[in-house]
This record gives C-alpha cells, structure tokens and sequence, in this order.
C-alpha cells in the first residue's frame, strides 16, 4: 500500500521530527504543576503544525489547503517564540542557520534514512542532553528545535505560494465544480 502524499514533504518530515523532539523535551523543562499550562501550549501547538500539514495536503479545496497550512506555519511560530523565551531568559545562545552542531544534529536526525528517527533515538539523545550537559545540552536541543521549526516554516511559505499560484491560474475547488456543471447541462444531459 502506498504512504499518503503528505508523507513526502520535506515539511512533513520536519515538523514531524519537531513535534517529537517537543513531546519529549516540554515535559522535563516544564517538569513543574505549575508549569502545566505553558506545556501543554507548546505540545499543541507542535501537534497543530504537524496535524494541519497532514490535513492541508489532503484537502481538495485550494482555499482549505491554504487555510491548514496557514494554520500549520502560525502553530510554528507560536512554538517557535516559546522556544526563543526559553534561550532568551537562559541567557544560552542562538545559533546561526550555519553553525556546525546544527549541521551535525541535521545528518544525524535527517540524513541517517529516508524515514523520520525512531521516538526511542530522539528519547534518549532529550534525556542524554538534559541529564548529563546541564545548559550546554538544554542550549542544543532548543537550538535544534528552532532550526526544525524555521526551516519547516520556510518550507510551508514555498507550498503556500505554490498553491496561491494554483489557485489564480487554475481556480478554486467550487469554482471548477461549477464549470463543470455548466458544461454539463449546455451539453445537454
């Protein structure tokens, strides 16, 4: 059986391994009752890019397909501004989009199949990082987290104007139906 179309966007697969870098890094930076809240938004809103990117890609309508990606590219940058208060407040740096360690953790998460990495292998590098590399680790999990998120982010601008473009020289999903109703009853049937 083949895989849903979705599953071949580079986005996808970013946003993918986002949402599971975030699902296993929220919980033990945001470890307290307290925190619930804040954790909860940054899980949602990762699940919420990657969910409208599987949505918006399967959406016949060219208006719907632009609305979930819209929605796929805000979630992003909501969580993406989370991820920059957590440096931000840390006082840890913000990497360059070129900066070594991000090419590094990009062949190693990225490169290493043409499938996203197994949640065991983010798992263990989150716990790894947090456990043994104190800020340094925390610095480089965030930073990586931001990297996915931009690049996926930049990656949903090209499929947002790509679509834009269907849609001016193609027409929208109603507007065809119509077409074609109105050649079907001028034919005659």
């Amino acid at each position: 059986m083949a895989e849903p179309g979705y599953k071949s966007l580079i986005s996808y697969k970013l946003s993918q391994i986002a949402f599971d870098l975030g699902w296993e890094f929220v919980p033990r930076y945001y470890n307290k009752y307290e925190d619930s809240r804040q954790r909860d938004q940054i899980k949602q809103a990762l699940r919420s890019k990657k969910q409208n990117i599987v949505e918006g890609s399967s959406e016949r309508s060219l208006s719907s397909k632009l609305k979930l990606y819209d929605v796929a590219k805000a979630s992003g940058m909501e969580a993406r501004e989370d991820f920059e208060d957590i440096l931000r407040r840390l006082g840890l740096s913000r990497w360059s989009k070129d900066d070594p360690r991000l090419v590094r953790l990009r062949r190693t998460f990225e490169s290493s199949s043409s499938n996203s990495p197994s949640i065991p292998s983010i798992s263990a590098w989150v716990r790894e990082k947090m456990e043994k590399e104190g800020k340094e680790g925390l610095e480089e999990i965030v930073n990586y987290e931001l990297d996915l998120l931009i690049r996926c982010g930049y990656l949903l601008d090209q499929q947002i104007r790509a679509v834009e473009e269907l849609h001016k020289t193609t027409g929208g999903y109603n507007e065809n139906l119509l077409k074609k109703r109105l050649q079907y009853r001028r034919s005659g049937n």
